[in-house]
């Protein structure tokens, strides 16, 4: 699967360094996710959260061998209302694509989505979103 340029530039955006723990918020079908794998490593772990079982199941096709290496994984749930296993070791930096409680297309569910996401990046963690120019940096602390 190709990257997009537009997936191409915001992954450009995105601080990664090997061994980097990444959230990606509305990442199916795992274009960008398998980009982040390459760049993080295999000491590296990038997660992909995304609402649509069928964008998940498209992810697990699309990223196949990122998943038998451990370095991807999935989770199918809604940004507002995700939580991490307890065991989970927390991300140090998020980011997201076209997601629109995070880009200003559905407001109301902003505040939650950022408690959501805060919770799941270690402290001092950042969200990149991408709303042009590629990305807004947010501050979670």
């Amino acid at each position: 699967m190709p990257l997009s340029p537009r997936l191409h530039e915001v992954v450009d955006a995105l601080p990664l360094t090997p061994g980097l723990r990444v959230l990606e918020i509305g990442g199916a079908p795992g274009a960008a996710a398998r980009e982040v794998a390459r760049r993080i490593g295999p000491t590296g772990h990038i997660l992909v959260l995304d609402r649509s079982a069928k964008g998940i199941r498209l992810t697990h096709t699309n990223c196949a061998e990122e998943l038998d290496s451990g370095v991807l994984s999935t989770l199918c749930a809604s940004v507002e209302d995700f939580s991490l296993n307890p065991t989970t070791e927390r991300f140090d930096i998020a980011f997201a694509c076209r997601v629109g409680a995070l880009d200003g297309r559905h407001p109301r569910l902003f505040k939650a989505a950022l408690r959501r996401i805060a919770a799941a990046v270690k402290p001092g963690g950042q969200l990149y979103v991408d709303t042009g120019n590629p990305l807004q940096r947010i501050d979670l602390d």
